[in-house]
């Protein structure tokens, strides 16, 4: 399990230097060019049930993306919506306050940054398209959850910014299919 005094990393753990982010951008934009997802072996969707306060790595031909379920408003959650904090392997792009954007250590070996916004997505996709790694613990889930909601993103002719809306873009399909989804189950 994830906990906060165990889970948050200062920017010790990331190595230090300086960064050409232009071309890390660059070179990101490439390999997205690749991005697909790829379902599970329908034994593995099976392991372990979805629930909040999971670590979920997401099952894609660029792993670099990293999903903490929470509860959806309203009780949605038991239609099988989840909101999901998104994480990342992209230090240098995600980092668009040096030092205050909240990082992760995980296994001792993964550092994974949150960013700035979360999605929602259903038990199915995340079933079928995330393996669960450990529990996160609720008060570093909540504590996550209110830095993405207050913190202000960079301008979108940074780089980071464009890094951050690209992200979004990629899973913007996903979380309005989930929605809908939930919508066509209550109607």
């Amino acid at each position: 399990m994830i906990n906060a005094r165990e889970g948050v990393i200062s920017r010790a753990g990331v190595p230090s230097g300086v960064v050409n982010l232009t071309s890390v951008y660059e070179l990101f934009k490439e390999k997205m060019k690749g991005f697909e997802l790829i379902p599970l072996e329908e034994d593995l969707q099976q392991r372990v049930t979805v629930e909040p306060c999971q670590l979920r790595i997401l099952s894609c031909s660029i792993p670099d993306y990293w999903f903490i379920t929470m509860e959806a408003e309203c009780g949605l959650t038991e239609l099988g919506l989840y909101r999901v904090l998104v994480l990342t392997e992209d230090i240098c792009l995600a980092d668009f306050d040096v030092g205050n954007v909240p990082m992760l250590r995980v296994a001792g070996v993964n550092v994974i940054a949150c960013l700035p916004f979360w999605i929602y997505l259903t038990e199915e996709f995340l079933r079928k398209y995330s393996v669960y790694v450990t529990d996160v613990e609720k008060g570093l889930v909540e504590s996550l959850f209110r830095w993405a909601m207050k913190v202000k993103l960079p301008d979108k002719e940074t780089v980071s910014g464009r890094y951050l809306r690209d992200v979004m873009e990629l899973m913007s399909d996903w979380n309005a299919s989930s929605i809908t989804d939930v919508i066509d189950r209550v109607e």
